[in-house]
Formats: structure tokens, C-alpha cells, sequence
């Protein structure tokens, strides 16, 4: 990258975090042939980067699929971190006559938004946040086709796998057998599910009423039982 293209882009990088506010990371990448490295970053404690940090698994994959050879940007694709944290990553190629020579990526990290919209909905339509926030748009990924599901930095690569992963590791601590559970242990899985923000996943509820043997219906009300306890307490 020339020196004056990545000074105006470092520029931008800072001016971008500081308009935006803490709620967006922004990503400058350099390519340099087979090397990419990040070289300027701000607000990084979303993903709890510093500049020298190895690229995203995400940044790798757009790369190595030459996706900056059909286009010139990818929006809002979701990325899934470590933290089972959700972003919402959108991605510019920097290009120096038709050569890409960096990317310029912005996550934008909506968590408290969201819980934000779960509050209300708890408190003033608590069985539309069940129906519909929980199961058809809880989240909603933000995309309906699974090709711009990406995950960041994490061996789980759907959101089946990522709720299959988090279930075993609840299986594991409480030490219970899923499929023949009384009524008081599915409330102790679904508790610690709670905690985990795990209803907050696409199709959440069908997935773990299939996994503990009970039908949807009888699921909701579980969840709905204990987010009123929550809510009360």
C-alpha cells in the first residue's frame, strides 16, 4: 500500500471509530503480496485485538475465496466470537490500480441494542418476545442465507454446531443425561442456557426441544417461566 493511501485510510480509521462511537471497530488491513497484517484499529476492545494481532479467520476466508475480485465490498455479513458474541462485519477493498492492497472492515457490535429490545419486549409483550423474538426473529442473524454466516476466530463454523457446543458444555458441568431429564433438571439446563444468552440464537427453542425430548410449546413455556423470574427478581 503507498504511504499516502494508508495515511489517508489510518486517518480515516480514527476518525471512523471516533464519529461511529464504541460500538463499531474499525479494521485497516495492509496486503503486501502473500503477507497481511493489521495496521491500524480502533475501538478494538469489541474483539479484544491490538495492531500485530493475526488476522480474523473471517479476513483469511475473503481473501483466499479472491471475493475482491467480483466485488469491491461485502456488507453485513455475521461473524461469531469467541465470547459466542455476534457482529455485524462489513468489508471495503482497497485497491491500487485493480490490485487489492488492503481492506478497510467495520464490525458493529449490537448487543446492547438488542438486549435493549428484549427488555421492552419482556415487559410489554412478553408472549410476542417468546413467539416471535426467541424463535423467528431472535437476532435473526441479521441475514437470511446461510452463505453470509461467517464465524471469527472460532473452530465453530454453524449455528447449529455453535448451540450443539454450548449444550454439551452445560451437559458436562451439570453432569445430567439430556434425553431423560425430570421437569426440575430441564429448568436447571434451561436456567444455565438462559445465562448463556442462548435463546438468543436462530431457532433456539425447536433445537433444544428437540435435544431434551419435549414438545416446542412446552419449551416456551419453560423459558417463559424462568425470563418472568428473571424479570421479577
Amino acid at each position: 500500500m503507498k504511504k499516502e493511501i494508508r495515511q489517508q485510510y489510518e486517518t480515516l480509521v480514527s476518525f471512523l471509530g471516533k464519529v461511529l462511537g464504541p460500538c463499531y471497530e474499525i479494521v485497516l488491513h495492509e496486503i503486501k503480496g502473500e503477507e497481511i497484517k493489521m495496521i491500524s484499529i480502533a475501538n478494538g476492545e469489541i474483539s479484544n485485538r491490538i495492531i500485530g494481532n493475526p488476522i480474523s479467520e473471517k479476513t483469511r476466508n475473503l481473501l483466499k475465496e479472491k471475493v475482491y475480485e467480483k466485488e469491491d465490498l461485502v456488507l453485513n455479513e455475521i461473524v461469531i466470537l469467541k465470547n459466542s458474541k455476534k457482529l455485524r462485519s462489513s468489508t471495503l477493498f482497497i485497491k491500487d490500480n485493480g490490485k487489492v492492497v488492503g481492506m478497510l472492515c467495520i464490525n458493529f457490535d449490537d448487543t446492547q441494542f438488542n438486549d435493549l429490545t428484549n427488555q421492552l419486549l419482556r415487559i410489554i409483550h412478553p408472549d410476542i418476545f417468546l413467539r416471535n423474538f426467541l424463535s423467528d426473529i431472535s437476532y435473526n442473524l441479521l441475514s437470511q442465507d446461510k452463505e453470509h454466516q461467517k464465524i471469527m476466530d472460532t473452530s465453530v463454523n454453524t449455528i447449529d454446531s455453535l448451540m450443539e457446543k454450548i449444550l454439551q458444555e452445560i451437559k458436562s458441568e451439570l453432569n445430567l443425561p439430556l434425553h431423560r431429564l425430570s421437569k426440575q433438571e430441564k429448568e436447571k439446563v434451561i436456567q444455565k442456557l438462559y445465562e448463556q444468552d442462548f435463546f438468543k440464537l436462530k431457532a433456539s427453542i425447536p433445537f433444544l426441544a428437540k435435544k431434551l425430548n419435549c414438545s416446542i410449546t412446552t419449551m416456551y413455556r419453560y423459558v417463559a417461566s424462568y425470563s418472568k423470574k428473571k424479570l421479577d427478581s
